[in-house]
């Protein structure tokens, strides 16, 4: 098996584990409701998923996409690649600048009140952002996947 292949393999490995963790947020979030037990419980899963499985994922994705293109197999002058990359930069930004605030304001007011409006705008935001972070990477997949230009 080349090196090529085993650093595809693993690099497809590991957007199925970012990409799957990152869809079960809304999951968690929408099944623990207003309680304010579980809310606490879903927002402290969610955090921890993002911070030991989803975000690790997306660095090693990072290290095994340029592995790929030291192969040769890739060139960073590929314009479906040049957006990818700014595309995961983007994701990047957003996770750190949007999402992340987002999640520990909604830790907040969900300890205080999950049934308050402000509780719900939060809930929105974090929702919004975690809708948004996982449309942005559906596209970087289907440019890995598709290579359209």
């Amino acid at each position: 098996m080349s090196a090529f292949l085993v650093l595809k393999i693993v690099h497809v490995l590991l957007a199925v584990v970012a990409v799957g963790a990152n869809v079960t947020y809304a999951f968690w979030l929408r099944r623990a409701g207003t309680d304010r037990e579980q809310l606490a419980f879903a927002i402290d899963g969610v955090s921890w998923l993002d911070r030991r499985i989803a975000n690790p994922a997306y660095i090693l994705l990072l290290i095994t996409g340029i592995a790929m293109v030291a192969t040769g197999a890739y060139s960073f002058s590929d314009r479906w690649l040049q957006v990818a990359i700014v595309l995961y930069v983007a994701t990047a930004l957003l996770g750190i600048f949007a999402f992340g605030p987002a999640i520990r304001r909604q830790a907040a007011e969900a300890a205080r009140d999950p049934t308050s409006a402000e509780y719900l705008a939060s809930a929105r935001r974090t929702n919004l952002f975690g809708l948004l972070t996982v449309a942005i990477v559906v596209v970087i997949v289907i440019l890995m996947v598709a290579k359209p230009f």
